[in-house]
C-alpha cells in the first residue's frame, strides 16, 4: 500500500494507492468537528484517515478516551511522519474483524471513500458492527450518516 500526505495551499490530502482518499479542507474540518462535538466518554473511532476527528475529540472535554482501529499502518506512519503525533490510541486491524472485549460510549465512522448510494453497503456493514461494540445507551456518529439513513429509509 502506497500512502501519500500532500499539502497544497495549507490543506492536507491523503492518497492511497494514487487514489484521493480524504482532504483536510474548510468543509471536512467542520464536518468532523460536528461529529466530534457530539461524542462523549470513550469513543472508538473506525478509520484514522488524516487524524482530523481524532484532534476534535482530543478538545472535546466530554471525551475520556480516544481509541482508533485503523487497518493500515502505513496511514499512522505517514499521519505521524506529516504532524508529529496521532491523537488517541490506535490498534491496527480491520474494524470488522476488531474483538468485542469492550464497549464503548460512541462508535464514529468514516471508512468509505465517498458518501454516495455505492457505499451504501459499506455504511450498512458499519453500522452493523459498531451496533455490537456501542453500549446500550450510547450513540452511533458517522461521516455521511444522514445520507445513509435517508437511503435506507427510502429503501434504496
Amino acid at each position: 500500500m502506497k500512502v501519500e500526505i500532500l499539502e497544497q495551499k495549507g490543506n492536507y490530502f491523503l492518497w492511497i494507492d494514487d487514489s484521493l482518499w480524504m482532504w483536510d479542507i474548510e468543509s471536512e474540518r467542520k464536518i468532523q468537528y460536528g461529529l466530534a462535538h457530539e461524542a462523549y466518554g470513550d469513543v472508538l473511532v473506525a478509520g484514522y484517515g488524516l487524524g482530523l476527528v481524532q484532534r476534535y475529540l482530543r478538545n472535546n472535554h466530554n471525551v475520556t478516551s480516544i481509541t482508533t482501529v485503523e487497518i493500515s499502518k502505513e496511514i499512522i506512519e505517514a499521519c505521524k511522519n506529516q504532524f508529529g503525533y496521532i491523537s488517541g490510541d490506535y490498534i491496527i486491524e480491520d474494524f470488522y474483524n476488531m474483538g468485542m472485549f469492550q464497549k464503548y460510549d460512541c462508535i464514529i465512522g468514516d471508512i468509505w471513500k465517498e458518501i454516495v448510494p455505492e457505499n451504501l453497503p459499506d455504511y450498512e456493514r458499519f453500522k452493523s458492527k459498531a451496533l455490537k461494540l456501542v453500549k446500550p445507551d450510547g450513540k452511533i456518529l458517522a461521516w455521511g450518516k444522514e445520507y445513509f439513513e435517508y437511503l435506507i429509509e427510502k429503501g434504496s
